[in-house]
């Protein structure tokens, strides 16, 4: 009934999809095996016909002259063109019951028929996972929008702190690495317009120096020394084992983003080598029960 009340109420022929599109408004437990089930039964008892194909899929409208308009799921008698040429219709009543019995018997399928609705239910499953998806990334794409939004905000007021002036583009960029850890592409394009300067002017600056990082980093830094005179106290054990209790290699930032692994020649207290840094702190050749009393005290 639901199929029929679409149908008459659509100004154009509906295919398939569209009808299940449609159905699910109203009644979102409904599958399309049952819209294709519904649409075989409709057309075999002349209510229906295929009016359309484009690509191959057919399209259906009701039969002109077959039944009423619906509706509150009762049938009732509507006249279409001049008294001169009313239409036969049957009751609601009788073609509710006729229908709901055809609903009935419509399970004793052929072989071929439950191939078909293996098939249709198969497609139903990826419709219904599409759509899943669809919306995950509608969701995902809003939620980039309104940081991206609020990252602009911020990005504008380290700008009007120094006035937009290019002469400041080190200084903003610093402000902006101290706010995000990092330099984000997004933000580099935007800095760049609102200044009117080249991108790859600003590139050019944030790889020249090695302070500024264009990749994400972890909120705490960890500076490992591997220069000579901590290399000869044992500065490559001392790495393995940060490694160990990070999981994650020099240049590496853990999962979490809480910590980046680096690696410099020289940290400049060669008397505590061998010498990791983390955070602000140096600490002299800490054990791996040290290191993570160290790092879970930081988390």
């Amino acid at each position: 009934m639901l199929i029929l009340d679409i149908l008459l109420k659509s100004s154009n022929a509906l295919n398939a999809e569209e009808l299940f599109f449609l159905a699910r408004k109203k009644q979102p437990g409904i599958g399309l095996a049952t819209i294709y089930r519904t649409l075989k039964l409709l057309e075999k008892e002349d209510l229906i016909i295929r009016a359309i194909y484009e690509d191959d899929r057919a399209k259906y409208t009701i039969k002109d002259g077959s039944i009423g308009v619906l509706k509150d799921s009762t049938l009732k008698p509507e006249k279409y063109g001049s008294d001169k040429n009313k239409i036969k219709i049957d009751t609601g009543d009788r073609l509710k019951a006729d229908f709901n019995r055809k609903l009935n018997i419509i399970d004793k399928s052929t072989p071929d028929d439950f191939e078909d609705m293996k098939r249709i239910n198969t497609i139903q499953n990826q419709l219904t996972e599409w759509l899943s998806d669809l919306d995950k990334i509608k969701r995902e794409k809003e939620s980039v929008l309104e940081e991206a939004m609020e990252d602009f905000g911020k990005v504008d007021k380290i700008m009007d702190r120094y006035n937009h002036e290019k002469g400041n583009l080190i200084q903003i960029l610093l402000d902006v690495q101290n706010e995000y850890n990092w330099l984000p592409r997004h933000i580099l394009l935007y800095i760049g317009k609102k200044m009117d300067i080249p991108l790859t002017n600003i590139y050019g600056i944030t790889t020249f120096y090695k302070y500024f990082n264009l990749e994400p980093q972890g909120k705490y830094s960890i500076v490992a020394c591997v220069g000579t005179a901590c290399h000869v106290r044992g500065a490559m054990n001392l790495l393995q084992r940060i490694t160990s209790v990070l999981g994650v290699k020099p240049g590496d930032t853990t999962g979490d983003f809480r910590f980046t692994l680096k690696t410099v020649n020289c940290l400049g207290c060669c008397a505590l080598g061998p010498v990791v840094m983390i955070g602000n702190k140096y600490y002299s050749n800490p054990s791996t029960g040290q290191l993570k009393k160290i790092l879970k005290q930081l988390s």
